[in-house]
């Protein structure tokens, strides 16, 4: 697995200066609001994605009144130590592996980081956009070539779009036949993707039976479904037969760009029916599913951060919370608040994988 050991920040968000070191398996940020942990995450997160995941500009990240942030993570990778600095300034970015330039593409996939958000905006309580791009963060490390795919859907897309919001319909066959072609690659990749994330959801839960058998009364009847962003089997005949609608509404309201994913217990909507603490087990299974679709294609499991991951559980699902982390068998980086530090204290001292990290001392 990928393992996070140190990181240094410098002038990033709130944070002027920090060092701080990682040694366990389950590093739990604690502290009180403003406290930086969410920073960190970011941080960390930065050093894969070279964006935030909340949808910031980058160059909103710098501390007020300075001209640059500089970040360094050393990690480990099956035994090798490899060390990422980031520096952005206004103007310009800077981004070496090991002391040697590195692109986007080839960062993300050596230092493979995924993030999870609770409170009211995680993966079921947001709108589908957030849950696509779940989707593709996973489809990029294991398609080939999905990407490229991306790229070339939603080019097709921007131009059937522009054509339909100004009327000028001259071109529009000819982007419906682009918009057919690449809905099919990128639909099809995508749809591949979900396979494999159902089928670890399934295997996981099914583990959890006999594992940890506590957890499964709250999970067991848990079901995740893709919507492919169309109804019938033939999209090209769905296209045409909309062309007048989106006409009048001035965009395109079929193909893979309304895609979702649907998650159900026992045949409700969760996001509609279920309690906060089936909500969050919920996020977080799916979330464990996508690490192991990594780690089935790649052999190892990549970094996970997750935010805020205790909001809105009492005590009982928090230990629940906690199992699942320890049965994920990665490297973890949480953040919660202040007021579960005495729990958090209990439980670290029972488990030797977890550490807890005061913010407060940041």
């Amino acid at each position: 697995m990928v393992r996070i050991s140190s990181l240094s920040i410098q002038d990033f968000r709130s944070i002027s200066l920090l060092n701080i070191k990682f040694e366990k398996e389950i590093s739990i940020l604690y502290g009180h609001n403003n406290a930086g942990k969410t920073t960190v995450l970011e941080a960390i997160y930065f050093c894969s994605n070279l964006r935030s995941f909340k949808q910031i500009p980058n160059v909103e990240l710098i501390k007020a009144h300075s001209q640059s942030f500089k970040l360094s993570l050393n990690c480990d990778q099956n035994t090798v130590n490899s060390n990422i600095f980031v520096e952005k300034s206004l103007k310009a970015s800077k981004c070496t592996y090991n002391n040697k330039k590195i692109s986007k593409k080839d960062l993300y996939n050596l230092f493979p980081c995924y993030a999870l958000v609770f409170g009211f905006n995680n993966l079921l309580l947001n709108d589908a956009s957030y849950r696509r791009e779940f989707i593709d963060t996973g489809m990029f490390h294991v398609e080939p070539g999905s990407q490229h795919a991306m790229a070339a859907y939603e080019k097709a897309l921007r131009q059937r779009n522009y054509l339909l919001k100004s009327k000028k319909l001259k071109d529009l066959e000819f982007w419906d036949n682009e918009l057919i072609k690449h809905n099919e690659i990128l639909s099809n990749m995508r749809c591949n993707y979900f396979l494999k994330l159902d089928a670890e959801f399934r295997n996981i839960i099914s583990d959890l039976k006999d594992s940890i058998p506590d957890i499964y009364d709250e999970i067991g009847s848990l079901n995740i479904s893709y919507y492919k962003g169309w109804s019938s089997d033939d999209f090209s005949s769905e296209l045409v037969d909309a062309r007048q609608k989106d006409i009048k509404i001035g965009y395109t309201s079929v193909g893979t760009h309304r895609s979702d994913i649907i998650v159900t217990s026992n045949r409700r909507l969760v996001k509609e029916s279920g309690s906060m603490s089936t909500l969050v087990l919920a996020c977080l299974l799916i979330f464990l599913a996508k690490s192991s679709v990594f780690h089935v294609k790649h052999t190892f499991r990549p970094l996970l951060l997750i935010d805020d991951l205790f909001f809105g559980i009492d005590d009982k699902n928090l230990n629940t919370v906690i199992k699942l982390l320890i049965y994920s068998k990665g490297n973890i980086v949480v953040s919660a608040p202040n007021i579960y530090k005495e729990i958090l204290e209990k439980i670290s001292s029972a488990n030797e994988v977890i550490e807890l990290i005061n913010a407060g001392e940041f």
